[in-house]
């Protein structure tokens, strides 16, 4: 798209004159680009004008930047402003209580640059029913293993895949199959029925190498995992999780159930999905797949008695406190990580320190009274390397950041 075309398609952004099809424009262009600038406003007297003035500026000052380059580099990146129209509606920004409006242009007035750290990739360890543990990371392409008539491969593109390896099919097997990926890294895994899993940094899924002769597909998850799942009206696909099982026939859904969040998140995108509050011993690990199949289960809203809702795209569904409850999302902003970004939205430091850990493996410590109430929204790439993502914060009034190798201390 030219530059021109871009241009245009901002001011009517601005205007509300856009139609449809020239915010699909838009929304298409930005998911091929990823802004090296970020925005960070907050409200000055509700002076809008400065806002889109103040972005427009910027994408008329990169423009006019990228004309003397290549035409290989003309567009590698345009100025957040545009891009920020898409995630958040206003800017593309880091909004903190009272900061002012700054434009970044680069992180070396900080000093965090020269003990960077860098960000995460394609990292995990496939387990075998025999128990031999595969380093993904070290492991050649293709073949990995056979087992119960599947063939095990690994794709260049970091993906392990499973598939019938003779003329008999898939065969009946208890047996398990266990990804993990470590902090700092992530997978993509296609199961045996065709559904994909992407696995966030620190997380688990648990598996059969065969779904075959089951009432249900049922998976294990800790940490973070999208799914795409193959439909199969014949065998639910069941994913257990901390305190919860999602039950679904064949969607997209997200899942967020780290051991150190308060509460489990499910994410719906498209299709339908239940999900239930599993207590006592039914909370517990059971892959020996059910062969009742699950069907009859009323929508709870805000949960029940029968501890179960179940979502509709743009839902999600909240574990807390032992009480299951529904609200209205925006489904793209919770799968961000598995496009490579960091999507905030009025998140506490906290809970953006912990993604921050998992993801370039890190320790986090506080140092001083920091507001832990203070909150964070924004989009920033997840292949920026640490600096760029703190400099971004520390521009909030009285937060710092110190990097020791692996620790990030946050500093008053």
């Amino acid at each position: 798209m030219q530059k021109e075309q871009i241009e245009e398609l901002v001011r009517k952004y601005f205007n509300n004159t856009a139609t449809p099809q020239e915010l699909d424009q838009l929304s298409a262009w930005y998911r091929t680009m990823s802004a090296e600038e970020v925005v960070w406003f907050a409200e000055i007297q509700n002076e809008e004008e400065i806002l889109k003035a103040a972005m427009l500026k910027n994408i008329q000052n990169q423009i006019g930047e990228q004309q003397n380059r290549s035409t290989r580099k003309l567009w590698p990146r345009i100025a957040a402003a545009a891009a920020i129209l898409l995630v958040v509606g206003a800017a593309l920004f880091f909004y903190i209580n009272s900061s002012r409006h700054v434009i970044l242009n680069s992180v070396r007035d900080l000093g965090l640059a020269s003990q960077d750290i860098k960000p995460g990739g394609n990292k995990a360890y496939l387990v075998l029913s025999n128990g031999k543990r595969v380093s993904l990371t070290d492991a050649a392409n293709g073949e990995l293993a056979q087992e119960a008539g599947v063939e095990i491969t690994k794709t260049a593109n970091g993906q392990v895949i499973y598939t019938a390896s003779g003329s008999d099919g898939i065969k009946y097997s208890n047996a398990l199959n266990t990804i993990e990926t470590p902090r700092g890294g992530q997978y993509q895994v296609r199961l045996p029925d065709g559904s994909k899993v992407w696995l966030n940094a620190a997380s688990k899924l648990i598996y059969p190498v065969s779904f075959n002769g089951r009432g249900q597909r049922v998976v294990e998850l800790s940490g973070e995992a999208y799914f795409e799942i193959f439909k199969n009206k014949l065998q639910p696909f069941v994913v257990k999780s901390k305190n919860q099982e999602v039950t679904v026939l064949g969607t997209h859904f997200n899942v967020n159930s780290y051991s150190d969040e308060p509460d489990t998140k499910t994410t719906l995108l498209e299709g339908s999905v239940s999900v239930r509050h599993l207590e006592g011993s039914a909370a517990t690990r059971d892959l020996s797949y059910r062969r009742d199949d699950v069907r009859g289960r009323d929508d709870v809203k805000g949960g029940g008695r029968s501890g179960e809702v179940v979502l509709k795209p743009n839902e999600q569904a909240v574990l807390a406190g032992g009480k299951l409850s529904v609200k209205e999302v925006e489904a793209v902003s919770f799968t961000d990580w598995k496009d490579g970004q960091f999507y905030f939205r009025n998140e506490a430091l906290p809970s953006v320190m912990r993604k921050l850990a998992r993801w370039y493996n890190v320790d986090i410590q506080f140092q001083g009274q920091i507001d832990q109430t203070t909150t964070f929204s924004g989009v920033v790439s997840k292949y920026d390397q640490i600096s760029k993502v703190l400099t971004l914060m520390e521009k909030s009034e009285g937060l710092h950041f110190k990097i020791e190798g692996r620790t990030v201390t946050v500093l008053k």
